[in-house]
């Protein structure tokens, strides 16, 4: 059997939906979340992940500039946690990753392999 690769899974969006949920839909939105989670684990896909805080950090350039606060390339969604799965190629990351809650809101994610070093 192929070992297995570690890929990334990064959820973008701008968590206002979920903010604008009554407190019970809220709740029932992070049980599928937990529940997603918890089938990942079962399946042996699950290597780790944890939701982001809502503000950051960047640094950038030479001049090594700090600025706070949410950040994206195109300001239109922020990454809001992330995921470390196995799977034995891109297609089955592809395949899991569409399981994600994140789609319910119009969410994005981003499928990344994690290369040895």
């Amino acid at each position: 059997m192929a070992e297995k690769k570690k890929f990334s899974i990064l959820i973008f969006g701008t968590g206002e939906d979920m903010q604008a949920l009554p407190e019970k839909e809220r709740e029932a939105n992070m049980q599928k979340w937990y529940s997603w989670t918890k089938e990942l684990q079962d399946k042996g896909s699950y290597v780790g992940g944890d939701p982001f805080a809502p503000q950051a950090k960047v640094i950038s350039g030479k001049s090594k500039k700090v600025s706070s606060g949410f950040y994206s390339p195109n300001k239109d969604y922020v990454i809001g946690g992330y995921f470390i799965i196995q799977a034995s190629d891109m297609d089955q990351a592809v395949s899991i990753a569409k399981g994600c809650p994140t789609f319910e809101y119009d969410g994005t994610v981003e499928i990344r392999e994690i290369m040895k070093m």
